[in-house]
């Protein structure tokens, strides 16, 4: 008897499992809504964001980018098997329900009548779409717009951006920089890092290439040997007090020697970033005290 009770109980457990497979799919649309319209959906989203599982810091950016209109949504659509971390249901006793995928509503015949092939042709549900980015996870905000349930989902993998180096100093505004590579492999590889700024204006790429600026070889050959070459040299006017210029890592086994002259083309000595001086950091400022205006005395 005894074997028989766990005979059944095992058999009981696996009808348990097969009907929570079958309520895992989202595939009765519009059967208990959250909401009658998108205005009511709205007006109940706050207590719906608190119902996931979200970190607080995600709830909070969609509520307050939400608001209580539901500004700036997206239209997408929930196609067949998407997966959903979460969705509300309505009906008596609104809930939240938990790893919800979207079933298949298969489309039979064509507006003209004719039949499709079995599983070629399926509905997918629209809905407005809001994404938010946090600790290198994509967090999806949805709201369909068949039942008005909100529900959310995690998004692609973030791609993880380049870690760029950056060099920062001041300028005169209204004078120049100069600026260059020395290197013994040749010129640096194109890289999204490679771009400059002014203030904090948007990055721009190095720009001002200047075919006739003079660096002090001599120098940079002290340093780097004779086969240095100097494949990087730019010109360009200062308009703002503050500059970064930024580099790939590449520029670790690098030189960079950085001129600045002011208004009425009085120029300093040059300030040298040499391969040992980089020691591995992202971010190197030069303080305003190592500037010499002394140009008849400076490294040639």
């Amino acid at each position: 008897m005894r074997n028989l009770i766990v005979g059944l109980a095992l058999a009981l457990t696996a009808l348990t499992n097969v009907a929570q497979a079958v309520e895992s799919k989202w595939d009765t649309w519009g059967v208990a809504p959250y909401a009658s319209s998108q205005e009511e959906a709205c007006r109940k989203l706050s207590a719906a964001i608190d119902g996931f599982s979200m970190p607080s810091a995600v709830k909070e950016h969609f509520k307050t980018t939400l608001g209580t209109t539901c500004k700036g949504g997206k239209k997408v659509w929930l196609t067949p098997d998407m997966s959903l971390e979460q969705m509300w249901s309505g009906g008596r006793k609104p809930h939240v329900m938990e790893k919800k995928k979207v079933g298949e509503l298969p489309v039979l015949k064509a507006p003209d009548g004719r039949l499709y092939r079995k599983g070629s042709v399926a509905e997918a549900a629209a809905a407005f779409q809001w994404t938010f980015v946090y600790e290198g996870k994509t967090f999806v905000l949805y709201l369909p717009w068949v039942c008005y349930n909100w529900s959310w989902s995690f998004g692609p993998p973030t791609p993880v951006s380049p870690k760029c180096v950056e060099l920062v100093f001041n300028a005169p505004i209204g004078g120049h920089v100069r600026w260059g590579v020395g290197t013994t492999k040749g010129p640096i590889p194109p890289d999204e890092c490679n771009a400059q700024r002014q203030d904090d204006a948007a990055w721009t790429s190095w720009y001002g290439e200047c075919d006739v600026c003079i660096p002090a070889i001599g120098y940079i050959r002290s340093i780097l040997g004779n086969s240095v070459l100097i494949p990087h040299k730019y010109l360009y006017p200062v308009t703002h007090t503050k500059q970064t210029v930024r580099f790939s890592t590449e520029i670790w086994t690098n030189l960079v020697y950085i001129c600045i002259e002011d208004a009425a083309g009085k120029q300093s000595c040059g300030v040298y970033m040499r391969p040992q001086d980089w020691q591995g950091r992202y971010r190197v400022e030069i303080p305003d005290l190592m500037w010499l205006w002394d140009d008849a005395n400076c490294p040639r």
